[in-house]
């Protein structure tokens, strides 16, 4: 008889699969499995059933075990990940592995939330009562229950009678009544019923151009300006879709603490569909559950960061990526894809639209939508998406902010502050409205600095500056989480003044509360926000208007929706005005206009005011009128003429050891076989980031840039398979990064 041998994927930086033999259990493509590799067992996906082997078949080893209650992994999101590792240049079983449940890669059964449903056999149905004594109230009622319904959850059993659960147990072994275990809904909490708002003549027009094109592979990007109503448009066209016999939503999101705001407005105007969200702020049992409800086809929306994009979804028909400019789609280790790019491969494969939403597009979705261009490889750039503006705010009185820009070399500041800033906080105060106080910087200060030989104390592990923490009298450091106590004096030069220096949120927080004493301030921060639902709490407070002043990092900066915030102030913004990173303005303008775009979204006017050194330079010149538009053109003039993404392709070359020479020397390798290999490519030398260490490991790139995409993945599959084969690849930690956000 021939032996089943099983070809399995495994969680192990080796790009190949791996010969087990069956025993004896019936398996498809797709299950997990349970194998032995080592001298330990790990888990596995069959990616391939076969009757030969390179290896011989009694040295072949038979799986421990098969999950077979489990569901397996369809070819559709199988072949998803194939298409990205291999675009990615990663290994297969690592890329696949790392894109399901925590739950789903431990060796044990992904047991699930189970319920029960009962109902009545024929012969229950039947039945005389009398039959039962009084003893049996419970058993009784239970039985009515069951006559005057379909079935009954365990759920609704519980409300019959703390012991109803146990009585339908007597029902089915008496044969009376039949049980069926079925996947567990998640508990939904009640929402209040929204009126469905009239849409303006913009919206109308964009669900109506993508309702047209709902059964065809076809990229939208919805460009609407802060407060324009993207989310609006969003359920419009989910209601669409999912008037269909099984359909199922995709929304990705860039942040978790984006999720509970667009899972409440989803609910309350969805409320017939069963809607879940996958993220890293559940519990593993909870994304199982999540996971699991998607794969089985009972959740019809789902939402979720950027690795909910590799959720099975059978029944899939639109995909929406939310803020789809935003670097957090970007996976930035294991296999660094970007999530918006993935969701393009997955909706063309699937023949479906996709819609991207944001006030401030990524120059490369900007590109796609806005014109043709003449690449450098002398080929025109169709328009490949769909562009559909939103250039007005949904609520009718609501208007655009005015933006002011406070020259800070001209005025005198008070902890940081101008008067101009302080003046407009004390008027909010007094008309009762709110206001937030944007810096992107957390801690109370961003250096500790000597003031006699000017020492900056610093992280041993990472090239760069810890953070004064004042109030837990720490210094750490936000790349590596290093931390030490503040020092009683100089190691350096033993001066006992040490002076925290700058601003973060403690002490902007700290300064708002001795200058305006009776206003109501909430910090939201990595550190603030810890505790589970820390962040759900404040933002109910705001919307309650039990808080004044908000003081935020890039949390508080998209998505959120506060009517009566009238006043945003943004503090110390230029330091990214003169960075090396060419993407340091288009993040920047994004950034702002984002965080501007919180004021005035109701019947009140709003106003921002942004305190910088440079109030004359173009990009705030842009922010004064509103004007995405013309800064995006001008800045996708500029990249052309140096040839910089999106008008090239890049990739990287990433690699870090604990000693420099051993990336050194492997980066060199790198850089001559790249060389040797691609004359359409052009390879760097190997340079050094600007961060050179980090969490102790010293760290340095080459980069690569082609015109021609395939050019350049041909040049990555022979170099990374020559890499894999050198002896310094075991020493030293290294990647490909593809179209790279970061240089």
């Amino acid at each position: 008889m021939t032996q089943t041998i099983l070809k399995v994927a495994l969680d192990v930086p080796l790009d190949r699969f791996f010969d087990y033999a069956s025993n004896g259990e019936l398996v498809c493509v797709g299950q997990r499995v349970l194998v032995p590799f080592g001298k330990r067992q790990q888990v596995g996906i069959v990616m391939e059933i076969a009757k030969t082997s390179d290896i011989a078949i009694e040295k072949l080893k038979p799986i421990i075990r098969a999950f077979v209650e489990e569901a397996p992994l369809d070819a559709e999101l199988l072949n998803l990940v194939r298409f990205c590792a291999n675009y990615y240049h990663h290994p297969f079983g690592q890329a696949l592995l790392s894109s399901l449940p925590t739950r789903l890669r431990q060796i044990a059964p992904a047991v699930s939330r189970k319920q029960y449903l009962y109902s009545l056999t024929d012969l229950g149905s039947k039945v005389d009562l009398t039959q039962w004594s009084k003893r049996q109230k419970v058993l009784s009622r239970v039985w009515t229950a069951l006559q005057s319904a379909t079935h009954l959850t365990e759920t609704e059993l519980g409300t019959i009678s703390s012991s109803a659960r146990k009585a339908a147990k007597q029902l089915v072994d008496l044969g009376y009544a039949r049980s069926e275990q079925v996947m567990a809904q998640q508990r939904v909490p009640m929402m209040p019923v929204v009126a469905e708002p009239q849409l303006n003549d913009e919206q109308s027009h964009a669900v109506s151009t993508i309702v047209q094109v709902l059964h065809e592979f076809k990229p939208w990007l919805l460009y609407g300006v802060t407060g324009s109503g993207k989310t609006e448009v969003y359920i419009r066209l989910m209601q669409q879709v999912l008037q269909q016999q099984s359909a199922q939503v995709l929304v990705l999101v860039p942040e978790i603490n984006l999720t509970p705001q667009l899972e409440a407005r989803f609910r309350s105007r969805l409320p017939q569909y069963v809607l879940v969200s996958l993220h890293s702020g559940l519990s593993d049992s909870e994304r199982l559950h999540h996971w699991q409800l998607a794969q089985s086809g009972a959740a019809q929306i789902v939402i979720g960061t950027r690795l909910a994009i590799f959720t099975p979804l059978p029944d899939l028909k639109l995909m929406i990526i939310d803020e789809e400019h935003d670097s957090s789609y970007k996976q930035q280790d294991s296999m660094r894809y970007h999530a918006r790019d993935v969701a393009m491969v997955r909706a063309k494969r699937l023949n479906i639209p996709v819609v991207l939403g944001s006030a401030t597009p990524a120059l490369e979705s900007w590109y796609n939508a806005t014109g043709t261009s003449a690449r450098a490889n002398g080929t025109a750039q169709a328009n490949r998406y769909g562009l559909l503006a939103l250039k007005q705010r949904a609520v009718s009185a609501a208007q655009l902010p005015q933006i002011d820009c406070i020259d800070t070399s001209k005025v005198h500041l008070q902890h940081g502050l101008t008067p101009q800033l302080i003046a407009a906080l004390r008027a909010r105060l007094e008309r009762k409205e709110q206001s937030l106080l944007f810096i992107n910087r957390r801690g109370y200060s961003p250096v500790l600095l000597c003031s006699a030989c000017h020492w900056i104390a610093p992280c041993t592990r990472c090239s760069s500056r810890l953070v004064v923490h004042l109030g837990q009298r720490k210094l750490r450091c936000h790349h590596c989480g290093h931390e030490q106590r503040i020092p009683h004096q100089c190691p350096s030069c033993g001066n006992a003044d040490l002076h925290p220096t700058g601003h973060g949120t403690q002490r902007l927080e700290q300064t708002l509360a001795q200058l305006l004493p009776d206003a109501r301030i909430a910090r939201v921060d990595r550190d603030s926000i810890s505790r589970k639902q820390a962040l759900v709490e404040i933002l109910d407070k705001v919307h309650q208007q039990e808080i004044d002043i908000l003081v935020g990092t890039q949390m508080l900066a998209k998505g959120h929706d506060f009517p009566n915030l009238t006043l945003v102030g943004v503090i110390d913004t230029d330091s990214a005005l003169h960075s090396p990173d060419f993407r340091a303005s288009e993040r920047l303008f994004a950034q702002l206009m984002q965080v501007a775009g919180r004021a005035g979204r109701a019947d009140k006017p709003g106003r921002v005011i942004i305190q910088t050194a440079f109030p004359e330079h173009d990009l705030f010149h842009a922010l004064r009128q509103h004007d995405y538009a013309s800064y995006a053109n001008a800045l996708l003039q500029e990249r052309e003429v140096v040839q910089f993404p999106p008008y090239v392709f890049t990739a990287l070359i990433r690699a870090e050891a604990h000693e420099y020479a051993l990336v050194q020397q492997f980066l060199q390798y790198a850089y001559q076989q790249a060389r040797s290999l691609g004359e359409t490519v052009i390879v760097y030398d190997p340079v050094r980031p600007h961060m050179e260490r980090l969490k102790g490991m010293e760290r340095g790139y080459i980069a690569l840039q082609s015109s021609q995409r395939p050019a350049l993945q041909r040049l990555l599959m022979f170099l990374v398979s020559q890499l894999r084969a050198h002896k310094l690849s075991a020493k030293v930690r290294w990647a490909v990064d593809v179209n790279p956000l970061e240089f």
